[in-house]
């Protein structure tokens, strides 16, 4: 008895063209034929593409799974160059299949491909991965997004060591990079959060500090908040997170900075991406 590639079904060689299971193509290959090392190579990124579907799948069933598509493709444009892989594959098989069946399914997919962009718009300057903070703040876990943002920061900034960061750090921070942040923030909470959304508050205020923090509740009852003290939920105020001018407590700022300046110098850089 031979074996699925993908999904580890038994099968008798030779008295299957697909698997019964996941649909996989287990026909030979016909003799004589031979394929570039390339065609192999792209081959085993497919088997190993159909693999992770198929366990996917298993944990989270296929209606889960396309839920989580839909939602890559409305909140990331980074996913879309994966999709694009993936609506690919798709044809690729139903090509296989029976071609002449299947017109009118290819034309529609192909359809589909060719709106996607041929270029993604890059979500950093310097590589960073942005799936982890995507996948807090998609779940709503509001206080470990806002630490792991902190983390992203810091290793943006090549200041992990020293845990803080200097004026001249934010005034060269990467534009893409705060943008994303920015942008990943205000799109999870429907913009309730975000950096934007902090600077039109602190703009509004003229630039006080004390006045910001009464808006965005970093100042409760005339008493400066501590980190324990912030409302990691949608409860909270319009601008209360993300919260990355300051760590422990709201008049104290990080580093040789205070708060209230570090704020200035993150709406300043963000104005100044912007433009």
């Amino acid at each position: 008895m031979a074996k699925c590639p993908v999904c580890d079904r038994e099968y008798l060689e030779g008295k299957a063209d697909f698997c019964s299971i996941c649909g996989w193509d287990l026909a030979p290959f016909p003799l004589g034929r031979k394929q570039s090392k390339a065609y192999w190579k792209k081959e085993q990124l497919r088997l190993d593409w159909a693999r992770r579907m198929w366990a996917s799948s298993q944990v989270q069933g296929w209606e889960t799974q396309l839920n989580q598509l839909q939602i890559q493709l409305q909140s990331a444009a980074v996913e879309r160059a994966n999709l694009q892989s993936q609506l690919e594959w798709v044809l690729y098989r139903l090509e296989q299949m029976n071609p002449d069946l299947i017109a009118d399914s290819l034309s529609r997919l192909e359809e589909k491909i060719s709106a996607i962009p041929e270029q993604t718009p890059p979500m950093s300057e310097v590589g960073m991965d942005y799936r982890q903070l995507m996948q807090l703040l998609a779940a709503g876990k509001w206080r470990k997004a806002d630490e792991h943002t902190w983390e992203i920061i810091l290793q943006i900034a090549f200041r992990e060591e020293e845990g803080w960061l200097s004026a001249a750090d934010i005034e060269k921070f990467p534009c893409t990079d705060l943008r994303t942040i920015d942008q990943l923030w205000e799109y999870y909470s429907s913009g309730l959060f975000g950096l934007r959304v902090q600077q039109e508050i602190w703009e509004s205020e003229g630039g006080n500090y004390t006045d910001f923090c009464d808006r965005v509740g970093w100042r409760l009852k005339d008493s400066w908040a501590y980190y324990d003290e912030l409302r990691f939920n949608l409860n909270a105020p319009q601008g209360h997170l993300p919260a990355i001018a300051w760590r422990k407590r709201s008049c104290y700022g990080m580093g040789k900075g205070m708060a209230a300046e570090n704020l200035s110098f993150f709406t300043s850089r963000l104005t100044a991406c912007t433009i």
